[in-house]
């Protein structure tokens, strides 16, 4: 069974469709980066994966639960999803390891003592554990985004969704995030990246996913192939513009 499955998603804001028939399964343990020129739905697809956004038509299914199904409670879903957002979305008057402890203590009622090894031993995976107390107000964008993947699999998540982790940073700090998402993408968790780091996609995903106007117009399982040679013309107009040739 795939982790995530999307049958004929449709997404509306009103009468603007987003999300137009979507198709896509995202299997256990995959590296899935989602490309595509700014307001394309990449976002959008990815927020309705852990409920975020809700879909209008079609069938989304997230690890056995049918999203459309109102008996399906969403909260056990985002247990096993975690989310790494464009701007950290630390707790600010939480320290660096009371950001990281928190929902696991909260919501699966583990012992906070060993989180707080587990913890520590997160922050030297993403090379911060000298900042363990201090605040987010004292860490700089990177940083604090390396905090937010450490938080993220600090729940053990079964997948981890990526909205453009590194779109709010200054281009310094892009190198240190991406080589943490390096080291979770060698780990078996589910991998959905929404991003403009085309080097990443290249090298670390198992899959890209190309959507324009609410669509996806090209699914590639060779990353390197695609990028040299897409198949759609679209693909083809924002590879060249992106990629320096």
């Amino acid at each position: 069974m795939a982790m995530i499955e999307f049958n004929h998603v449709n997404k509306f804001y009103g009468q603007f469709e987003a999300l137009k028939d979507i198709n896509l399964n995202i299997e256990r343990g995959e590296v899935v980066s989602i490309i595509g020129p700014s307001g394309s739905g990449k976002s959008t697809l990815l927020r309705t994966i852990n409920g975020l956004e809700t879909i209008q038509d079609g069938q989304l299914i997230v690890n056995g639960f049918d999203l459309a199904d109102k008996k399906t409670n969403i909260n056990t879903i985002r247990r096993d999803v975690g989310m790494v957002f464009q701007h950290f979305n630390l707790y600010a008057n939480k320290t660096i390891i009371e950001n990281i402890t928190l929902a696991p203590h909260i919501v699966q009622k583990r012992d906070n003592d060993k989180l707080k090894v587990e913890a520590m031993k997160l922050l030297e995976m993403v090379g911060l554990a000298d900042q363990a107390d201090k605040y987010p107000k004292q860490l700089s964008g990177g940083q604090k985004q390396r905090i937010a993947i450490a938080r993220a699999l600090a729940m053990n998540p079964k997948a981890i969704l990526f909205d453009e982790p590194t779109s709010a940073l200054d281009p310094e700090m892009i190198g240190d995030v991406l080589e943490v998402m390096k080291k979770v993408a060698k780990q078996d968790v589910t991998m959905v990246v929404v991003t403009h780091e085309m080097g990443f996609a290249r090298e670390m995903a198992d899959r890209v996913v190309f959507m324009d106007e609410g669509q996806i117009l090209e699914v590639s399982d060779n990353p390197v192939e695609f990028f040299n040679n897409p198949t759609e013309p679209r693909a083809k107009s924002f590879l060249s513009k992106v990629i320096a040739r």
